[in-house]
């Protein structure tokens, strides 16, 4: 089995890890990430001995980090979009108040 493969494939995790953390995400490691996972998927091997290198690597633990980082980074946008939509509409609100004309300083 080619542990080289593994051992890539682990180099890149920590490194989508480490950019996840400092914000300087890269769309470049997650295609090098996943033409690793095609190779993985092409070798001559069993799918019993793919897992157990995956999991005596600690691949696993990666994998669930990156996802956690990504499900964090993602909560993080979405709150951000849902303050900047509440701010629109309170603008637009106090926008459209302010357009009516008051009928208590028309002339009669």
């Amino acid at each position: 089995m080619n542990i080289d493969i593994f051992e890539e494939y682990r180099m890149i995790n920590i490194n989508i890890i480490s950019s996840l953390k400092n914000d300087t995400e890269s769309i470049e490691l997650f295609d090098k990430r996943e033409k690793i996972i095609e190779e993985l998927c092409c070798m001559n091997c069993s799918i019993e001995e793919k897992k157990k290198m995956y999991n005596n690597m600690g691949l696993a633990e990666l994998d669930k980090d990156i996802n956690n980082l990504l499900k964090e980074k993602m909560e993080n946008i979405k709150g951000k979009i849902n303050h900047i939509a509440r701010n629109k509409v309170a603008n637009k609100s106090y926008n459209s108040v302010n357009r009516r004309t008051n009928f208590f300083s028309v002339n009669v």
